[in-house]
């Protein structure tokens, strides 16, 4: 990745635009759930915000920590590797998620960026003493999850919803303490027609049009 270009903007004075950070995480960008990035992309940009892309399988994100890694995690060492994540979310204001829920939860490339990139020093830290982390990402002020489930919703709920609780109460945890959270869910998409796909991302759009990427809660608030 050349993070060149891609930091040379970073001292630049600052778009009036919302900074956005969307992530995708499926391996076919042309499937429902490229259609729901598309969604979120268009109406964003539609209404002014600044988006950076992350697309971990266009990357080739590997999400398995190394040895290395590992051993070096308390530190936490930001590698070359891992440098355009960690400054793309001390960039953001809000962050998207939009991914598949499989088995309940994020896809293991998804799941793998949290573990590899939100290091302490970077997320949260956890000062002497203390029994409990210390949120770092206080920029981000917003965090959206779009994604869709093969099962129903009463299937999900039985389940529990881990990837949900993960988003919305793990993750979010790290982030401004005010950081509203928006869960934007297709449930039974195996059963589901046309028609009822082409619903759903008229209602991404106007999810975000409603302001759904800003401060306070938005449509389909948690």
């Amino acid at each position: 990745m050349n993070l060149k270009g891609l930091f040379a903007g970073a001292t630049r004075k600052r778009p009036t635009g919302k900074r956005v950070v969307v992530v995708f995480a499926h391996p076919n960008r042309s499937s429902f759930v490229g259609a729901m990035l598309d969604r979120c992309l268009s109406s964003l940009r539609s209404g002014g915000a600044e988006v950076r892309l992350i697309d971990l399988y266009a990357d080739g994100f590997v999400p398995a920590m190394s040895r290395s890694e590992w051993n070096r995690y308390p530190e936490g060492a930001v590698t070359a590797e891992i440098e355009y994540y960690v400054h793309s979310l001390r960039w953001a204001d809000a962050l998207v998620l939009v991914y598949p829920t499989w088995f309940g939860s994020q896809p293991a490339i998804l799941k793998g960026w949290f573990d590899r990139v939100w290091l302490p020093g970077v997320a949260f830290s956890l000062p002497e003493g203390r029994g409990h982390l210390r949120p770092l990402l206080r920029n981000i002020a917003s965090l959206t999850v779009v994604t869709s489930h093969g099962s129903g919703k009463l299937m999900n709920a039985l389940q529990g919803e881990p990837g949900k609780r993960a988003a919305l109460r793990g993750f979010r945890s790290l982030c401004n303490r005010r950081c509203r959270s928006s869960w934007v869910a297709f449930y039974g998409n195996d059963g589901a027609s046309d028609p009822d796909r082409h619903a759903f991302l008229g209602r991404v759009t106007r999810h975000f049009a409603a302001g759904g990427d800003r401060s306070g809660r938005g449509p389909g608030g948690v």
